[in-house]
């Protein structure tokens, strides 16, 4: 596929909800060559009364990179996946850019872990936008015109940079208050689901994801090293446990469109922090489902139902109810 190497061409896709950090975003890159650099924002660049489908495949294809904004690992991104599959399935013998700028309190999604991740800060911003200005070869392969803005100022570099970070920031700030322990896993493309929740699912920190208070329940809390949902169960000692047992029967089921009844058994917290000796209800809360992206592992077909985020919830059993543990 060959791109047209008239104009630089950026595809931005978003969350509905954070169209106005969308439209800052596309301002700010605009800015930096505005001759040269157009960018189409999914969602709002698009002409009523066109076929959208249409309109959004032709999108991909004419642009020479995808920036993928990812504000809360907790909102549903089935659809920013697909398009971002969507974009890297038109030609899978060239490597095509997908950045992914995310929360710096969060991570990029799993299924996008091979591909560049930029945290929203203005240092990295900035770096990203003075590669992409001075070294345009380097982020996207299918450019032919040399470096946007070679001679950009510090300064242009610097307020745009600024004015991403600064919106990213308001738009990460309305995050949710949940009143209880609330685990966010994401899982990968391959991640073996055929048994339950798999041990390698990573858990997603930050406010839309899982607290630290959370993470004192498998005495985890404070650490800045990545987790899996393996490390919390052997943390605690349930990875043979019927709490485990059910919890994985429960996704299975819940992956069938079944439904089932509350989990028996228990889980005791950690013996470590303000949480020790604490007995809880663990929860199957929700599945986030995705299309497959990129090529799918050795005799797996693709799917449009692949889970990608699990959330258990972890209700507080009354001192009365105290009569069990991990079991």
């Amino acid at each position: 596929m060959t791109i047209g190497n008239d104009v630089f061409r950026v595809f931005i896709s978003h969350k509905q909800e954070d169209h106005a950090l969308a439209a800052v975003v596309k301002k700010a890159i605009q800015s930096l060559n505005k001759d040269l650099i157009d960018c189409f924002v999914s969602g709002v660049d698009i002409t009523a009364g066109r076929d959208w489908r249409r309109e959004i495949r032709s999108a991909l294809a004419r642009s020479h990179i995808l920036l993928l904004l990812f504000t809360a690992p907790s909102k549903n991104w089935d659809w920013c996946l697909f398009e971002t599959g969507l974009y890297t399935r038109f030609d899978r013998s060239e490597i095509r850019s997908v950045i992914c700028l995310f929360n710096p309190a969060d991570a990029s999604p799993s299924p996008l872990a091979d591909l560049q991740g930029v945290p929203a800060n203005a240092d990295k911003v900035r770096a990203l936008l003075n590669s992409l200005c001075r070294r345009t070869w380097e982020v996207s392969d299918d450019w032919r015109r040399g470096a946007l803005a070679p001679d950009i100022t510090s300064s242009k570099l610097e307020a745009a940079a600024r004015a991403i970070a600064d919106a990213f920031g308001r738009s990460g700030s309305a995050s949710t208050y949940y009143p209880c322990h609330r685990l966010v896993l994401s899982l990968s493309e391959s991640d073996d689901i055929a048994k339950g929740i798999p041990e390698r699912a990573q858990v997603i920190l930050g406010p839309n994801g899982t607290s630290g208070y959370t993470m004192s329940l498998f005495d985890l809390a404070g650490g800045s090293d990545p987790r899996t949902w393996g490390d919390l169960l052997r943390s605690i000692g349930a990875t043979e446990t019927l709490w485990r047992r059910q919890l994985d029967a429960h996704f299975l089921d819940a992956l069938d469109e079944k439904l089932f009844s509350p989990i028996e058994g228990r889980m005791q917290a950690g013996g470590m922090g303000r949480c020790q000796g604490r007995v809880y209800r663990p929860i199957l809360y929700s599945i986030d489902r995705g299309p497959t992206v990129g090529r799918a592992p050795d005799g797996a077909a693709h799917t449009d139902r692949r889970p990608r985020f699990v959330t258990i919830v972890f209700d507080p059993e009354p001192p009365a109810a105290r009569e069990t543990s991990n079991g």
